[in-house]
């Protein structure tokens, strides 16, 4: 590296060519020049790690700033660069009173795909405070490097399936998607074959990731994959420029090889480009959060990170397997095919058979395919299989699936219980609530608990649920089962066929009927069984979360000038409250609800303004309108009492000297705030009023859950399950920790990650229910949440009968924050 001193004086030319210096030395003063200009480098606009096509410009500008600008001056500085006359380098002049001058740096000399460095120093105390904290040095890079778009025919962008975000960070999403796949293009370097970049980290990959819209903080930076040698790929030590916690900063990453960290060559971990296909080694992959440098983290876990090129196809030869239960001495299975698989060949086998056994015996049937007694039938489309056999017992179908031209690319398998034609195979199973106050010194008893018990015979699996009876009516169980319902651990089986498994249920309400459902099975078949209970005491509303169907009859809802003459007592759940770690319904202040005669009489209808929802002390404005219901026209056909309306101009508000929007967040959009129609206000209990989604609005697809009081930067309150409370009926608002846990899965739905992304008008109403449709169905909660307790066998071939149909008429049928689930790793960066 060469060091060069000199000073850019005004009268040389405009730019000076870095030259040679035989004494770089420079020592300056210790003490502080009272009169120094305090010359430094501000944040820059411009990069400093410069990248530009050939064809571009070779320069760049920098800013400069002073704190004494009267005067017209000179700046002096050092340089050192990596190499002799690349840069040429403007002086860095201010004239008279300039607070602010740029100057250029030009580097027409730099070869393409060179990298250059160069620092630039102001190092005289008379121009700089050099106990200042301001910069007084700038360091950058140049390179010179052309990229052409990877095409391939038609294709122009290939695909990127991530799993580098999804082994550091998780979400309590139903949506998540540990790997998910976007489409990128892809970039090569003109000058190095092989050595590629796309820019892939950003909001559609942590969309793809979470499963819903997410706005986050990204750099949009480039990332590379060097494939220059096709069986030594990997990724150089370099930022996702993600930032998906702020506590954590910016997301890195690096294979795990000799180029990025100090290990023996041969120890490296490196992927491969073959057929268009880049994969990388399980656990080959390194991540590095900024806040923690240094300290890795596992990443491609699971060997699922991959890099398709464009026009790259990956055959899928998937054949999914579902079975029946067994009826009158036939089991059908359900085989559907994926695009690419062709035949499937099978056979039965006795007994259940896990992965590996079934993996092996496929490879075995594959290699003897050619004796006809291999196979006990085959299938070439999607449709069912029937398996008939003379006994009852447990039995594994293994197929060999193959492509079109007859090699075996995958396998399948499924599991199931035979009942023969004239046997039977029953459920053995009692199940029960009932009521005790044995633990009635820990709070629990008739009244808010039951104490649930099940024993049987050859249980294998099972799943249940606590439900409120009113809300059974028209429901599907297997499929509430299937969406809400709580599986048996192993342990709880255990007992459950020792003959003494028992939980208690708690958190119920007073004086409320519940319906205990548990769909059991022993291998075979699988049944519901049902126990129902009525607990003591007293009914509380507060503790229910309540749906729109909830709402009494429009005569029950409360007149106009209760509404006026009522202090609502306000509860509701602030999902921006940190003052826990779970956010809880508790006591917000009081609502309040007066006439709005202006909007009145545009809408035809009585209109009121509803002060006090959103929790805060505005310095102007606040109010929400709610529109009364009963009697208006243009809600016929709906229920409820009041329906909140939000406006762009007509409901604005002041907080903290900010212009603030009140709007409606929904669950399927997590960043984005509409104004209209979001929120239905209906007593649910004499006295209790509670807000729900609009109806209208979960028929166009938008389920309101929340109302949002913010800027489009900033949260200020994000308020669900309000409800109101007339003073005179309240027994509390505030739910306890049971009741909390049963609509927690909602909450995390709103709060994580959220920053408002957009602002959005809904349609105005047009008619009545009767012209939308009636609503969705809404499946009711499951209740029961934390309860308090109380060597490999042969493959031996199965002789059954067995023959495939074509597909039937129907088809075979079978999201909060971040969280960090990183696995830690000992490595050490070059």
């Amino acid at each position: 590296m060469k060091t060069l001193k000199y000073i850019l004086w005004a009268f040389l030319a405009a730019f000076a060519a870095v030259g040679c210096s035989d004494d770089p030395t420079y020592t300056a003063g210790s003490e502080e020049d009272p009169d120094n200009y305090g010359v430094y480098f501000p944040t820059q606009t411009s990069p400093t790690e410069v990248e530009l096509d050939p064809a571009e410009e070779p320069e760049i500008t920098y800013k400069v700033r002073r704190t004494r600008y009267l005067d017209a001056i000179t700046v002096p500085v050092e340089i050192t660069t990596s190499a002799e006359e690349i840069f040429e380098i403007e002086p860095i002049v201010f004239g008279p009173g300039e607070e602010e001058t740029e100057f250029t740096v030009s580097f027409p000399n730099a070869k393409e795909g060179e990298t250059y460095t160069c620092d630039i120093r102001i190092v005289d105390p008379h121009y700089i405070s050099i106990y200042g904290p301001r910069a007084t040095s700038l360091s950058f890079s140049v390179l010179r490097a052309g990229w052409e778009l990877v095409t391939e025919g038609e294709a122009t962008k290939g695909k990127w399936r991530d799993e580098v975000i999804g082994d550091i960070y998780s979400m309590d999403v139903s949506t998540f998607n540990p790997y998910p796949e976007v489409e990128v293009e892809i970039y090569q370097r003109t000058d190095l074959p092989g050595y590629y970049r796309v820019k892939v980290y950003n909001s559609a990959l942590v969309t793809a990731l979470v499963g819903q819209q997410m706005n986050v903080q990204s750099r949009d930076v480039w990332t590379i994959i060097d494939a220059r040698d096709p069986n030594r790929v990997f990724l150089p030590y370099q930022s996702t420029g993600l930032t998906l916690n702020s506590g954590d900063g910016e997301l890195k990453f690096a294979s795990n090889v000799a180029e990025n960290f100090v290990m023996e060559e041969s120890a490296g971990q490196y992927g491969t480009l073959k057929d268009g296909v880049i994969t990388f080694p399980a656990q080959s992959i390194l991540l590095e959060l900024e806040k923690e440098a240094g300290s890795f983290f596992y990443g491609n876990r699971n060997g699922m990170h991959r890099i398709l090129m464009p026009g790259v196809v990956i055959p899928d030869y998937t054949v999914t397997l579902a079975k029946s239960e067994p009826k009158e001495g036939v089991v059908e299975i359900a085989a559907t095919f994926a695009a690419d698989a062709r035949e499937m060949k099978y056979a039965v086998f006795e007994g259940v058979l896990d992965d590996g056994q079934a993996s092996l015996t496929a490879q075995d049937m594959d290699k003897n395919k050619d004796n006809p007694d291999t196979f006990q039938g085959s299938i070439t489309e999607s449709g069912t299989i029937r398996v008939e056999n003379r006994q009852t017992g447990k039995y594994t179908l293994v197929g060999c699936i193959y492509d079109e031209e007859g090699t075996m690319r995958s396998y399948a398998f499924v599991s199931f219980g035979y009942v023969a034609a004239d046997d039977e195979k029953p459920v053995i199973l009692t199940v029960g609530l009932e009521a005790t106050n044995e633990y009635a010194g820990q709070g629990l008893t008739s009244d808010n608990s039951a104490k649930f018990y099940a024993y049987g015979e050859g249980i294998e699996s099972a799943v249940y649920g606590l439900f409120r009876s009113s809300r059974l009516e028209g429901i599907d169980k297997n499929a509430l089962l299937d969406s809400q319902g709580t599986p048996f651990t192993e342990e709880q089986l255990a007992q459950l066929n020792d003959k003494h498994f028992s939980v208690m249920l708690t958190g119920l309400n007073g004086d409320s009927e519940y319906t205990l459902l548990m769909r059991a099975s022993n291998g075979y078949i699988s049944e519901i069984k049902e126990a129902a209970y009525k607990t003591t005491g007293t009914y509380n509303p507060a503790m229910e979360d309540f749906v729109y169907e909830d709402f009494l009859s429009a005569e029950e809802q409360p007149s106009v000038e209760k509404l006026r003459s009522t202090a609502w007592n306000y509860y509701a759940m602030d999902l921006m409250d940190y003052s826990s770690e779970q956010p809880m319904r508790r006591k917000i202040g009081t609502v309040t609800m007066t006439d709005n005669p202006e909007i009145t009489a545009q809408a035809g209808g009585t209109v009121l303004n509803v002060d006090g929802l959103s929790g805060i002390d505005f310095e102007s404005g606040g109010s929400v309108f709610g529109f009364y219901i009963p009697g208006n026209q243009t809600f016929d056909g709906y229920n409820g009492v009041l329906a909140l309306y939000t406006d762009k101009d007509l409901t604005p508000a002041t907080y903290k000297g900010k212009s603030t929007i009140l709007g409606f967040t929904p669950l399927e959009s997590p960043t984005s705030i509409y104004y209209g129609y979001g929120l239905f206000v209906g007593a649910v209990a004499d006295g209790y009023l509670y807000c729900v989604p609009s109806p209208a609005g979960v028929q166009q697809g938008l389920t309101f859950n929340y109302f949002f009081t913010g800027t489009t930067s900033e949260v200020f309150s994000m308020m669900t399950e309000m409800m109101l409370v007339d003073p005179e009926k309240d027994l509390g608002g505030e739910l306890p920790s049971a009741a909390l846990q049963r609509i927690a899965e909602l909450r995390r739905q709103a709060v994580k990650a959220f920053a408002p992304r957009n602002c959005v008008e809904l349609p105005e109403f047009s008619g009545g229910a009767g012209c939308t449709g009636p609503a969705k169905p809404v499946l009711p909660g499951n209740l029961a949440v934390n309860p308090m307790p109380a060597s490999a066998p042969s493959v031996k071939r199965a002789d059954a009968a067995t023959t495939a149909a074509g597909p039937a008429a129907g088809g075979a049928s079978a999201p909060g924050d971040f969280r960090k689930t990183g696995v830690r790793a000992e490595k050490r960066l070059k």
